[in-house]
């Protein structure tokens, strides 16, 4: 009996060992979950605005729009929560600071007023913005605000 206890502690052992050796380190979760685009990838893309630019590139939400073309909405693609919370699958969107509350103001926003876009994903956007961010932040920096 005592054999047959240490053969399973033995083989639960083995099975840890294989599961941590596999994780990822805090450097690569942090580097996979920031996506940065900048002035000149934005003007080489070829989008004249701020919506159709993260509509191409963007690829971690899902766009909406309606039968008009006009932005409805951005939603993530990791899946529906089971936590039901009003806004966790919609990330939350910064220009210079501000946040932004109507998507249509992305169609608005010329791409070449635009210096940099990051988007970060829902764990680093939560440590970054709170419990808002659970869905991630797209963050747009432009000329202006950084005195360019």
């Amino acid at each position: 009996m005592r054999r047959r206890h240490s053969v399973i502690l033995l083989l639960s052992a083995a099975s840890l060992s294989g599961c941590v050796s596999q994780s990822r380190t805090p450097r690569e979760l942090t580097a996979n979950s920031t996506e940065t685009f900048t002035a000149e990838q934005i003007a080489r893309s070829g989008f004249t605005n701020a919506w159709d630019f993260l509509r191409a590139r963007a690829r971690r939400y899902d766009f909406y729009e309606d039968r008009y073309g006009r932005p409805r909405g951005i939603k993530t693609r990791r899946g529906r929560s089971t936590i039901n919370m009003a806004g966790s699958d919609m990330p939350m969107i910064l220009i210079d600071g501000a946040r932004l509350g109507d998507f249509t103001a992305l169609r608005d926003l010329p791409a070449d007023a635009i210096s940099s876009i990051d988007l970060l994903s829902g764990i680093t956007g939560t440590a970054a913005e709170g419990t808002n961010a659970a869905a991630g932040v797209i963050y747009i920096h432009t000329w202006e605000a950084s005195g360019g």
